[in-house]
């Protein structure tokens, strides 16, 4: 039994529990009780007295096939070099608080491989919900990343890749409705899906049980997304107010915004790609104010990094978050909740992490200092528990 003692914790993250003292009780790998502070004893003990104790971080879009190298060079990679590094890059994640990331996208499916091998235990890295390949009408450019588009251009072929990613075991289906920042074909703003072929996404994905996630910036392309159903839209760059009352109107869909990638491409813009500095400099600030507007309207928001994009980016959400402070001005505790509560109820594993509860999984961050306050103090992290084992102390 492990105890967290003395732990300074959110009242918003540890929902029941109404003093900002406690002790988490930990057995095997499951929150087994929180009790006042001070009063618990166990064969370990963690004084948490300086530290924050939050819900551990997930981020609702990584690519683990991705580190920002050169994608040329990246395609030319083995899939036995590229499993390796993913494995590398997940890890990478865990060690910062993320125990549990959704991966959108990668080569040959390789990344469902490594979640398998996650879920037997064979190594430790965070819980990771894969997509597999990337299911894409054909578009200008899908060749810029190699094999990880799966090319469909009907319902019926649509309705086929579907399976075909479901029989590959895939956790979630990764559709693209727009064009794409990194692809130098396209316009990011204009829809390269045709509506009934996204709802033959959505009616073959419900049918085997897997919910889908779609590449989405512009707000015709959200608008589509959101009438078949689509459960996540990633990025949503471009919104206007119909688009903010349909997210409204609904309980199935959701934004996951994701602003770091292109604030990255233009404060660094000498060592990127031309096309990704031209595309980024369009959408920007469009994306600040959808995502501005959105939150004031009450629109529940996701979190996700795209982490894989630019170098540097696996185990650097605090660019993200900071990113969500000091350009969209939300408050620490928005982006907190956004990174726990909201994501695990997006994403539909609310009923296992996401908050400090008894009986959810014991993954777990500690930081010194009040992240409610200054998003900064997730730097300092001083524990780590996946599933009740310390992955960093």
């Amino acid at each position: 039994m492990i105890v967290l003692r003395n732990a300074r914790v959110i009242p918003e993250l540890t929902p029941g529990f109404n003093d900002d003292r406690a002790d988490i009780i930990i057995e095997d790998d499951k929150i087994a009780d929180i009790v006042p502070a001070k009063t618990a004893n166990g064969e370990t003990v963690f004084d948490m007295t300086e530290s924050t104790v939050i819900p551990g971080l997930i981020d609702a879009h990584v690519h683990l096939d991705l580190c920002g190298m050169d994608t040329f060079e990246e395609n030319v990679q083995p899939d036995s070099f590229r499993v390796v590094r993913a494995l590398r890059l997940a890890m990478d994640n865990l060690r910062k608080g993320y125990t549990t990331v959704r991966d959108l996208g990668d080569r040959n499916d390789i990344v469902i491989s490594l979640a398998n091998a996650v879920s037997q235990d064979l190594v430790m890295a965070p819980d990771i919900l894969a997509s597999g390949k990337i299911i894409s009408p054909t578009e200008s450019g899908n060749d810029f990343f190699g094999t990880m588009y799966l090319e469909a251009d009907s319902p019926m072929e649509f309705r086929k890749a579907v399976r075909t990613q479901y029989q590959a075991g895939a956790d979630w289906i990764k559709v693209m409705a727009t064009g794409a920042v990194m692809n130098p074909g396209g316009d990011p703003g204009a829809p390269i899906i045709m509506e009934d072929e996204m709802r033959a996404v959505c009616e073959a994905a419900d049918y085997v049980n897997r919910p889908v996630a779609v590449h989405c910036h512009g707000a015709n392309g959200v608008k589509i997304a959101i009438r078949a159903g689509v459960r996540t839209i990633e990025h949503s760059s471009i919104m206007d107010d119909e688009c903010i009352r349909m997210y409204l109107a609904t309980d199935k869909s959701f934004p996951i915004p994701t602003i770091s990638p292109m604030k990255n491409f233009l404060e660094f813009s000498e060592d990127k790609p031309a096309h990704y500095v031209e595309k980024a400099k369009r959408l920007f600030s469009s994306l600040l104010e959808s995502m501005r507007a959105a939150n004031k309207a009450g629109v529940k928001l996701g979190w996700g990094t795209d982490a894989g994009v630019y170098v540097g980016s696996h185990g650097n959400g605090i660019y993200e978050f900071r990113a969500r402070v000091n350009d969209l001005e939300f408050t620490p505790l928005e982006c907190l909740i956004q990174a726990t509560k909201n994501n695990a109820e997006i994403l539909q594993i609310d009923d296992s992490v996401g908050t400090l509860a008894v009986g959810k999984k014991a993954n777990i961050l500690a930081v010194r200092g009040e992240p409610d306050k200054d998003i900064n103090a997730l730097e300092d992290i001083t524990l780590v528990l996946k599933g009740g084992r310390v992955v960093k102390d």
